[in-house]
């Protein structure tokens, strides 16, 4: 099944807020074999901070963060809501496989996801969005203005037009995220303020790679909570150097998080290469520089010829009082 991360569009869990912003994020995935077996699961996350969890094998939500675990009733009524949920996006699927795939039973699997997100805003407004994708292509997104679904791109306009029809869901779902979605954002925070106070600082491992003449570099960073994180190499102190790679946050089994950033650069006398990485646990910027294993080697033997020379300056000033004491005692 890990070839298929790779079929997903980006459904990014952005954490970015200002003091007393939330964002309450629903991301679901599901995946159809070519024998049409179904691998689905729901992810929530509060500010970033993935909190709960559903997966179609055990039919369960389970809380991921202890201090939510007295909500026993209402993960009960969580578990009933997602199993339901879980057989409406089965038949959604269906609906955009067949205008968008025609390839069941040829070897393909097939990839559906939505992203839904509700915001409660310092002044109290709300807000919120969702969107759709088949295959890591995005197609449709919510109108919340007009209680439809619009578009992504223009060549699926008659694909959407059959999709507000068959499903008519645009208005229930606006409500949702305008008003039970903000309700459980604001239960949560009452639980689980805490947990998303805590921060953990990164780790930062430097490596490269060389293939054809050009030269990789990766910088990793990982072990760091909360989500959001800025990692990006520098050239030259000043000059940000694009990945042409999508670099994603991955998380860790211990709730803590992980990104790998990789630029391909031409190797250049005198080019320095940084990896600057910026967190809310940091109090200053990271900056961790990229050495290249020649100049590395070099330092090594400016190193071990230190030592080496120390030893013999130590070792000649021995031998001379040592010779020195001796002839003062026949003396």
């Amino acid at each position: 099944m890990n070839h298929i991360v790779l079929l997903l569009f980006s459904l990014r869990v952005w954490a970015i807020h200002s003091a007393g912003s939330h964002t309450l994020q629903y991301h679901i995935a599901l995946v159809a074999t070519p024998t049409r077996v179904y691998h689905s699961s729901i992810t929530a996350y509060l500010d970033g901070l993935e909190y709960g969890r559903y997966d179609g094998e055990s039919r369960q939500v389970r809380f991921l963060i202890p201090s939510l675990s007295s909500l026993t009733e209402h993960l009960e009524m969580q578990t009933k809501y997602a199993q339901r949920f879980e057989v409406i996006q089965k038949h959604k699927m269906e609906f955009l496989t067949g205008y968008l795939n025609k390839t069941y039973g040829n070897g393909y699997f097939n990839v559906y996801q939505r992203k839904t997100v509700c915001e409660l805003n310092e002044d109290g407004t709300i807000g919120g969005y969702e969107e759709i994708a088949f295959n890591g292509r995005e197609v449709l997104v919510l109108d919340k203005k007009n209680e439809v679904y619009v578009p992504f791109t223009q060549d699926v306009t008659l694909m959407t037009k059959q999709w507000n029809r068959h499903y008519d869901h645009a208005k229930i779902n606006k409500i949702y995220m305008e008003n039970e979605c903000i309700q459980h954002m604001k239960l949560y925070l009452s639980y689980i303020s805490t947990s998303l106070k805590r921060k953990v600082r990164p780790e930062v491992k430097i490596s490269s790679s060389e293939s054809d003449g050009e030269r990789k570099l990766h910088c990793w960073a990982y072990g760091f909570y909360p989500r959001d994180v800025e990692v990006k190499w520098i050239k030259n102190v000043r000059d940000e150097i694009y990945s042409e790679e999508s670099a994603q946050i991955l998380p860790n089994p211990d709730g803590t998080y992980q990104i790998r950033v990789s630029v391909e650069v031409t190797p250049e006398e005198g080019a320095t290469y940084t990896c600057h990485v910026d967190h809310s646990s940091l109090e200053n910027i990271l900056d961790v520089c990229f050495e290249p294993s020649d100049r590395k080697i070099l330092y090594m033997e400016i190193a071990v010829a230190s030592v080496l020379f120390f030893a013999l300056v130590a070792l000649g000033i021995y031998i001379y009082k040592s010779r020195r004491k001796k002839l003062l005692q026949k003396g």
